[in-house]
């Protein structure tokens, strides 16, 4: 079994503004490429394929970004891509291991900005199963002229919805289903609750939808379109679901249980854990049309591998920033937070603020008031 096809050796550009280095210049490796000399690859090592992922026979694609800072480490690797999210900690993990020569400027070490496509596949002969399916539309007849596709969006990047905190601390369950509009651009326009067996857990896969994008549906004619789909999740505190739990959360929800005291403060711990990779989060696509601004106060622990685990919405301006601040804070990742030199778990507590260019620019537009909603469409 081949753990993942070679890596390209070519560092793409990316535009993306990294506050960590408000007083450093990035310089997009398109820049090094015309201007300067390229960071120079010396220690770049496979991620590892993932035993769950190996067994179940499902292959994946992540799009990583990050920054080659001018000591020739990886700063803020973040997910741009990925079709599976069992991926991504591996990927994240295995960048922030490499190390490069520095790329220069004008005779300076620069910081510079790059993104790697990683491919993890299976190569034994036989067919990888997806994880993610798009059935065949049926009696589109029935649709919308604008929603008549005939290619079906494929997802590219993907997310599992964040377990509501107060919903799986007290152990409840429940299903959730959605519809939703993807737009001509593979972005979701709008979307609905159909059901949710609690409002928390509607609102939470409203949120996980928002981050996902799609390849662009395309009708007879081979042209762009829209496309309405529905999803359903299954909330179970046993993991017996669809919404899976990590080990980490599981072990913290038991600690707040038995022995809460072994969570330490963040004033207790030797230094603040330092930030990994930090997601942005997507402006709601239910209030795009607002355009209103508006900001969360997410709490969560981070955990003794430095993941966050169990983001809790302290309070938002509207339920929707909160959820989807959750979404984005549980792909957070630190370094180890430490009390004595060991590992441990700790809880904090952010702001996340929301402006109307939180989401890329081709987001920023509402779709056309004339098309029609996902509670208009059979």
């Amino acid at each position: 079994m081949t753990v993942s096809r070679p890596f390209k050796t070519t560092l793409l550009l990316v535009s993306l503004a990294l506050a960590a280095f408000a007083d450093d210049r990035i310089v997009p490796v398109k820049e090094l490429i015309e201007k300067g000399t390229l960071p120079r690859p010396i220690k770049r090592e496979a991620p590892p394929y993932p035993t769950n992922m190996e067994r179940s026979r499902l292959e994946g694609l992540v799009e990583v970004s990050f920054v080659i800072n001018t000591e020739g480490h990886v700063v803020n690797p973040v997910v741009m891509r990925s079709n599976n999210p069992w991926f991504e900690r591996p990927a994240i993990e295995a960048i922030l291991k490499w190390r490069f020569h520095p790329g220069e400027m004008d005779g300076k070490k620069v910081n510079a900005l790059a993104r790697q496509r990683l491919e993890f596949t299976l190569d034994d002969g036989d067919t990888p199963a997806g994880l993610w399916y798009v059935p065949r539309l049926k009696n589109p007849e029935e649709l919308p002229p604008e929603l008549r596709w005939t290619t079906a969006p494929q997802p590219v990047t993907t997310a599992f919805p964040v377990y509501p905190f107060e919903v799986l601390q007290a152990g409840k369950s429940g299903v959730s289903e959605i519809k939703f509009i993807i737009g001509p651009d593979g972005r979701v326009s709008a979307s609905q609750v159909l059901q949710a067996g609690l409002p928390e857990l509607g609102l939470a896969a409203q949120a996980m939808i928002d981050t996902w994008r799609f390849t662009p549906p395309k009708n007879q004619e081979g042209q762009p379109c829209y496309a309405a789909l529905t999803m359903r999740h299954d909330f179970r505190p046993n993991n017996y679901g669809n919404v899976p739990l990590t080990e980490e959360a599981l072990t913290i929800l038991k600690k707040l249980e038995k022995k809460p005291g072994d969570i330490v403060p963040s004033n207790q711990l030797d230094a603040m854990p330092k930030p990994l990779s930090r997601r942005p989060p997507v402006y709601p696509s239910a209030l795009r049309r607002k355009g209103q601004p508006g900001e969360a106060v997410i709490e969560f622990f981070i955990a003794p591998n430095g993941d966050a685990e169990l983001p809790r919405i302290v309070s938002s301006t509207l339920p929707e920033f909160g959820y989807a601040a959750a979404q984005a804070v549980a792909t957070w990742r630190f370094e180890p937070p430490r009390r004595a030199g060991k590992p441990v778990i700790t809880r904090v507590r952010i702001p996340i603020e929301f402006t109307h260019e939180t989401a890329p620019a081709s987001t920023n537009e509402a779709p056309p008031e004339n098309l029609p909603t996902p509670d208009q469409t059979p």
